[in-house]
């Protein structure tokens, strides 16, 4: 199977681009429309809203890529991911949330409508369109999601980006609903409770477990025959009923609610991620082992590769001008790894006896 083989055809890479970029823009002019106007009105609140969520973007990204077992996602991946959740899907959602509040106010009236209304609204809309960005993702970088670790890692960097959009757009709302008569403390308190209080089991969370579910049908591409389509659902059903949870009129009145459904999302995404890495590490070691045998590496060296720390101190061991060679080598041994791993041929390695790759890391 060539390198080209594993890749999507040119017409589904092609439309999912599109379509990215298309929704891309309507979230875009969403947001400006939605908050161009507070914005203008209060930029020096605005200007700290986003130079403090800036700071957590940076943060969050990096300990998401690091999360990802052996490898951090691709910087493109990565810079779609986070694109998506903070333009295209909190854009898009600031509409479809007005609508469907607009009928659960019409259907039950109008306390129920300000009760109940988030909790029935932003789990649909939000984790669907959360949820389609990864799906594009897949569709126009496969190589990018092969399975549920890629799918929950780029669903997380998703949600990250969705949240750092939503608080700032609370954060600056906030000055608003306070008076305008403090802003900056406005600002502050309202990044305080939704960084650093609900902030660990938020979007970012509940994406990552949709995210999982994702990934899990675009394995199906590597094994066609494996039945995931309920996994993948109820993982996605799960981000939903979490997140209906988060929003429910529940456990509210003191900061120990939103603690506590903080708790519970972390807690279910931390089992999931989990279960996720365990297996992928696994397969990984395996295929590590077989790569080896290939270029004569023994097992034990062949499979420290899958920490970062093992590769560290192998390259430690070569001489300091074959380093940059040696880490090549790494990194080729790696990708063959990876594709084995996840259910795709290796080119060459099963029919001529090898696999390209010459010589220990």
């Amino acid at each position: 199977m060539s390198p080209a083989s594993i890749r999507a055809p040119r017409v589904p890479r092609l439309a999912a681009g599109v379509l990215f970029a298309a929704v891309g823009v309507l979230g875009a002019l969403s947001l400006a429309v939605h908050l161009g106007r507070t914005v203008l009105a209060f930029p020096g609140e605005a200007l700290l809203a986003l130079a403090a969520l800036a700071v957590v973007l940076a943060a969050g990204i990096a300990v998401l890529r690091w999360a990802r077992p052996v490898r951090p996602p691709g910087g493109a991946a990565t810079a779609a991911a986070v694109a998506w959740g903070a333009v295209a899907a909190s854009g898009c959602a600031l509409i479809a949330n007005d609508a469907l509040i607009g009928v659960w106010s019409k259907a039950g009236g109008t306390v129920f409508g300000s009760r109940w209304g988030p909790a029935l609204t932003a789990p649909v809309n939000e984790e669907v369109l959360k949820a389609a960005g990864v799906v594009l993702i897949a569709v126009a970088l496969p190589s990018a999601l092969r399975g549920p670790v890629d799918g929950l890692v780029l669903g997380a960097l998703t949600g990250l980006g969705f949240q750092v959009v939503e608080d700032a757009v609370y954060a600056v709302e906030s000055v608003v609903r306070d008076g305008a008569t403090a802003g900056a403390l406005s600002v502050a308190q309202s990044l305080v409770l939704r960084v650093g209080v609900t902030g660990p089991g938020s979007h970012w969370a509940l994406s990552a477990i949709a995210g999982a579910g994702v990934g899990l049908l675009a394995a199906a591409r590597w094994h066609p025959n494996a039945r995931r389509s309920w996994a993948a659902g109820l993982a996605v059903a799960a981000a939903m009923a979490l997140h209906g949870f988060f929003d429910a009129p529940v456990l509210q009145g003191t900061l120990a609610g939103p603690a506590v459904k903080t708790a519970v999302v972390f807690a279910c995404a931390a089992a999931v991620y989990a279960v996720a890495r365990r297996s992928y590490v696994r397969r990984i070691r395996g295929a590590l082992a077989v790569e080896g045998e290939l270029v004569d590496l023994p097992r034990a060296d062949a499979v420290a590769l899958s920490r970062r720390r093992g590769r560290r101190d192998a390259l430690r061991r070569v001489p300091l001008p074959d380093r940059p060679a040696a880490a090549e080598r790494q990194r080729g041994m790696l990708a063959a790894a990876e594709q084995r791993a996840a259910g795709i041929r290796v080119p060459g390695a099963e029919d001529e006896g090898g696999s390209g790759r010459s010589g220990a890391p």
